[in-house]
């Protein structure tokens, strides 16, 4: 009897172990040195109709972008580089035109884009402190678009809570979106972020997420620049290993009246991105 006793409180301290472990989990696990690295594939396409007047512009864009930790002090905050080992971008003009950039092929991209994104492959362009949590503490350095961007778009898309969430539960980023240019003049606008746990299944958290302005812009014009910043979907974050996996984010938004009467823009984005080990 005092074996079986024994037994059931050793079963019972690992399970206790076990439940505390995967509430410490809920952080990205930061190492100094550790490169995590990312593919991504994103369309979009903005339509845009005044009067008889009708233009559309597609762009399909494919990167591989690489994540290295160069440091992590003592609260957990990490310094990261960003770069890029990859980069395509093929864009169909309103005039039916096909520019091409492929890093893999400069020489057979389309002049006016190779001289311009040839330089952000294989340099670093962005420096970060990141928390546990995922969210941004400051920018040491942007050559990739404006600083402000990382607190629309965090580097590994999703906020983490400070305690890890039940099935169901969800919580919330607030947080300003701002529109430099060439989308704006710093326009700034309160949006917020939701997260709710969809599930957890060996070890991974399934996270949707929604986006939206706390207020509306005061015209529909204003309205136009910002629906490429509001995106929802869904994210696999691994809870063990402490990093982004996956994302999945789509937007389909569209303005009316923002050019006059009958005037319409359509802003469609689809976008993923894939963890990708050993790289």
């Amino acid at each position: 009897m005092l074996r079986k006793g024994i037994v059931v409180a050793l079963a019972g301290l690992a399970l206790a172990s076990t439940a505390a472990a995967q509430q410490a989990a809920w952080k990205f696990r930061w190492q100094t040195g550790q490169v995590l690295t990312y593919r991504v594939e994103q369309i979009t396409t903005a339509a845009e109709e005044a009067g008889p007047n009708k233009s559309s512009t597609t762009s399909k864009l494919n990167l591989l972008k690489r994540w290295q930790v160069l440091q992590v002090d003592a609260a957990g905050i990490a310094t990261v580089q960003l770069a890029l080992a990859s980069l395509r971008l093929e864009t169909t003009t309103p005039g039916g035109e096909t520019i091409i950039f492929d890093s893999a092929n400069p020489d057979k991209s389309s002049p006016e884009l190779r001289e311009q994104m040839q330089r952000y492959v294989n340099t670093p362009l962005a420096v970060l402190r990141v928390d546990g949590n995922g969210r941004v503490v400051e920018v040491k350095e942007s050559k990739f678009g404006p600083a402000s961007r990382y607190q629309s778009e965090l580097p590994f898309v999703i906020a983490l809570p400070n305690q890890a969430p039940q099935p169901g539960q969800f919580w919330e980023r607030s947080y300003v979106i701002t529109l430099d240019p060439p989308h704006g003049a710093g326009e700034k606008y309160d949006a917020v972020q939701k997260y709710t746990c969809a599930q957890l299944t060996g070890g991974a958290a399934t996270i949707t997420l929604t986006t939206d302005l706390k207020s509306k812009p005061p015209s529909a014009a204003d309205e136009v620049p910002l629906l490429q910043f509001l995106p929802q979907g869904e994210v696999v974050f691994d809870v063990q290993a402490g990093i982004l996996r996956s994302a999945r984010l789509r937007i389909d938004k569209e303005v009316t009246g923002h050019q006059g009467e009958g005037s319409r823009y359509r802003f469609q984005s689809s976008y993923t991105e894939e963890y990708v080990p050993g790289r």
